[in-house]
């Protein structure tokens, strides 16, 4: 069968486990600069080659991705961005083959890449400028490329053809005036892209955005190291070129490894912000602020036909409040709603923002959610697990929280309606409800004392 019911919840994850994690990636970053400087001091071609390298092909796959996803999107910021970071990998390109020693074109000096750098840099800088215009509005593609591929010829032109690029290095000078204030234009323009994307900050993912402000900011002192040095290999344009490194990881973050790993997140943000809509449409529950039984219905549809279309496989997990009627019956209805929220709370803390969570009625809760790498059902129940864990533990109520769940999973080829899978999952939740049921004691396992 395509949809299949899987078991109870295990116990919750390791919490020294995701500062272990987080600790590796500390190290690993040490590592990586630290190489890059050696190899700086060993050959700074080296070093300049493998950081170009490195942005040439995160701005590839940004164009790749947001490419091939462009019919799924409900937000055209990052397909703007995939357009530009194609061309800004093409002038990329001529930079690095450019760089004062690779001897690729005979007759330029050190003034023929930080020209090219010049125009890369602005080329960013405006294209994080203008893509929040595109959050809420249709890209014109064949414009766009029309519009950036004129921009990249008369700018290769201008340098190479014609020769009135106005000069940024000068042999024995260093910069010249026309560099050193481009790049702080380019470092205003990156106050303002930052200032515009924090006023559309409801548009993206937190995530998401948290990395590309992160990216933006970082690319600030980098174009003010870049108005230092002296010589094309000194210090100050190394410690610009690593500060651009780790922007450009930053924007590979946001853009490439969260649309491979959580799609939803990145392209399908806009499905989370019609929350006021909902409001008004009376499709959310009073009492948790998640969605009520028809808010559920009508959202989790929507994304599970997208789903379908990007052959992404999906959970639906169904959760009912154990010892619901008990609370009420020996601590009263008020504290029969705070177990309520609590239990909307854990649900909230386990899954993604771009996840649907939704309370059906009474004591029954249920969640559809995207199945990644990285949130399989096994880790998903697992991190339900341990957040039902952390809530009893510091709790001061006097009974425990507990769910009762039944899931199904959704792989592409399923035809079923939501409808029938909220069916299969409610089955699921009580054949878990009934084995706890017949287990010693389960009518006295909600009290504390």
């Amino acid at each position: 069968m395509d949809c299949m019911a899987e078991e109870e919840v295990t116990s919750g994850p390791s919490i020294t486990g995701r500062y272990v994690n987080v600790l590796l990636q500390i190290a690993a970053w040490c590592a990586v600069v630290g190489g890059l400087y050696w190899c700086s001091l060993y050959s700074y071609l080296l070093f300049h080659s493998l950081a170009e390298i490195f942005s040439i092909i995160v701005a590839s796959c940004i164009f790749l991705i947001a490419w091939n996803s462009r019919r799924f999107q409900d937000n055209n910021y990052v397909l703007f961005l995939g357009i530009s970071f194609l061309f800004i990998a093409i002038i990329d390109i001529f930079h690095n083959l450019a760089y004062k020693g690779m001897g690729v074109f005979p007759g330029f000096d050190a003034d023929l890449p930080t020209q090219l750098w010049i125009v890369m840099r602005y080329m960013v800088a405006l294209s994080f400028l203008i893509a929040p215009v595109f959050i809420n509005r249709k890209v014109n593609v064949p414009l766009v490329f029309a519009i950036y591929a004129a921009a990249t010829a008369l700018a290769l032109l201008s340098i190479f053809y014609w020769g009135i690029f106005p000069a940024c290095f000068v042999e024995g000078a260093g910069l010249t005036p026309f560099k050193i204030y481009s790049e702080y234009v380019i470092s205003l323009i990156f106050v303002g892209s930052l200032i515009i994307l924090f006023i559309e900050r409801k548009a993206l993912d937190r995530f998401v955005l948290g990395l590309l402000a992160g990216s933006i900011i970082l690319s600030i002192p980098a174009e003010i190291a870049f108005t230092t040095y002296a010589s094309v290999y000194g210090f100050s344009n190394m410690l610009g070129h690593l500060l651009i490194l780790v922007s450009f990881y930053l924007i590979y973050k946001a853009l490439i490894q969260t649309g491979l790993a959580k799609p939803f997140d990145l392209m399908f943000r806009n499905l989370k912000r019609s929350e006021e809509e909902l409001r008004a449409l009376s499709l959310i529950d009073e009492l948790t602020g998640l969605y009520n039984r028809r808010g559920f219905l009508t959202i989790a549809a929507k994304q599970l036909k997208i789903s379908r279309r990007a052959k992404d496989s999906m959970l639906l997990l169904y959760a009912d409040l154990d010892g619901m009627k008990w609370i009420n019956d020996n601590l009263g209805h008020a504290e029969g709603d705070i177990a309520l929220l609590e239990t909307a709370g854990v649900l909230k803390n386990t899954f993604r923002e771009s996840d649907i969570i939704g309370r059906l009625g009474g004591d029954e809760f249920a969640v559809l959610a995207m199945l990644t790498d990285q949130d399989s059902a096994p880790v998903i129940k697992q991190r339900l697990a341990g957040q039902l864990d952390i809530l009893n533990m510091r709790g001061s109520h006097a009974y425990y929280v507990s769910l009762s769940i039944g899931t199904v999973i959704c792989t592409p080829g399923e035809t079923a309606s939501i409808k029938e899978m909220l069916d299969r999952a409610d089955r699921s939740m009580y054949m878990h409800k009934k084995s706890k049921e017949k287990s010693k004691g389960y009518y006295n396992a909600f009290w504390k004392g």
